[in-house]
């Protein structure tokens, strides 16, 4: 899974990812943060899931590539689901995903 922002700036798109989860539910259990040049999207409810991507910068924008993944018992079967929900969140702050 490939991120990518027209924004090069990762705490502008870190504010927008946040701002548009708003307040749906998913943002109870979601969040995404920077740690260095990576990006961390938790998934905390019934256990706790990580996915963490590395950032590139370039002329066209930030982009965040998928480099590891934990994924907790409970949320395999939801893995899709959950995975698609956050695709539109990224999309509704500007992202795209590949």
């Amino acid at each position: 899974m490939k991120i990518h922002f027209k924004e090069t700036n990762p705490d502008t798109i870190i504010g927008n990812l946040k701002e548009a989860m708003g307040g749906r539910a998913l943002s109870k259990i979601v969040s995404f943060d920077l740690k260095g040049d990576d990006l961390t999207v938790t998934l905390s409810k019934l256990g706790k899931s990580t996915l963490l991507f590395s950032r590139q910068t370039s002329d066209s924008g930030c982009s965040f590539s998928l480099t590891k993944e934990k994924i907790a018992l409970a949320h395999k079967a939801l893995k899709g689901e959950v995975t698609q929900k956050i695709v539109k969140v990224i999309e509704k702050a500007g992202g795209s995903v590949d």
